[in-house]
Order: structure tokens, then C-alpha cells, then sequence
């Protein structure tokens, strides 16, 4: 008797462990946050960036895409593309992230510190706010805005 109450208590506390398992897998794995979402699309397209992956940075953006330099979708494109090769070394840092988000739209601030070495030698740095409009679109989400922000002196 003792033998089948221990076996009972086993088998409960596995299948407890086994359902917790696929909870965790489904909330985390399946289904992550937006806003984790949010953030890997960020990184990856940083990652990208700074190893000259132009083709998959690219894919971050919308093809209505706009930003404060005037750029569009194709003359970011065509920029990065004759340009990329001039830098030996990209290295982009971003902190202090905050995201708003409503269902499918997403407003990310943040501070960016950027360094790069071109082929010659020359070393340019450059850090500033921006702001970056995002979007759902076939459930990845995506830029289509990036500004820079106004300095603010109290």
C-alpha cells in the first residue's frame, strides 16, 4: 500500500513538472513578449549592421520606411551598399530603451553611442537620443521611422 501511494506521488509530481515544462514552453518559446520581440529585432539589426550583413539589415525595414536624414527604403539601401566596404570596424551600443507599444505600432526611444574605423584609419564617433517607429507586419515587427531627438536643457 505504502509502495503504490509513493508511486502515486511520483507520478503526480512528474506530470506537475512535465505540465509547468510545456507552460514554460509555450509562454516563453511560442508566444514570447511584444516587447521581447521588439528588442530582438533591435539587437539583430545592430548584429547585422556591424558585420556588414546589408541584405539582412535591410529586412528590418519597411519599404515605406523614412527617417530624419531623408533617407527612404532604397537610398538607405544603396547608401549602405556603397558604403559599407569604406568601414573596417562598426560598433553600436544602445541603452537606456524605452518602448511604448499599442497592439501592432511601437514607439522606441533610446540612446545610441556609435564608433567607426574606416579603411584609412579615421575614427568617428557619434552618440545621440532617437526615436524609431515600429510596426507589425506578417507577425515580425519592423521599422518604418527614425528620428533623431531635439536636445532638451533644463
Amino acid at each position: 500500500m505504502r509502495r503504490k501511494t509513493r508511486k502515486f506521488i511520483l507520478r503526480l509530481f512528474f506530470s506537475l513538472v512535465f505540465l509547468c515544462g510545456i507552460a514554460f514552453f509555450v509562454k516563453f518559446v511560442l508566444f514570447p513578449d511584444e516587447n521581447a520581440k521588439i528588442q530582438k529585432t533591435i539587437n539583430m539589426a545592430i548584429s547585422e549592421l556591424e558585420n556588414k550583413d546589408i541584405n539582412n539589415f535591410i529586412r528590418h525595414f519597411t519599404l515605406d520606411y523614412r527617417d530624419g536624414f531623408d533617407n527612404t527604403y532604397g537610398t538607405l539601401y544603396i547608401f549602405l551598399r556603397n558604403n559599407i566596404n569604406m568601414c573596417r570596424y562598426i560598433d553600436i551600443d544602445i541603452s537606456q530603451m524605452e518602448i511604448e507599444r499599442n497592439k501592432s505600432d511601437a514607439t522606441v526611444k533610446f540612446f545610441a553611442k556609435a564608433v567607426i574605423r574606416t579603411t584609412d584609419g579615421e575614427l568617428y564617433k557619434e552618440a545621440g537620443r532617437f526615436i524609431l517607429k515600429m510596426r507589425k507586419e506578417d507577425f515580425k515587427w519592423k521599422i518604418y521611422r527614425l528620428d533623431e531627438m531635439e536636445y532638451e536643457f533644463d
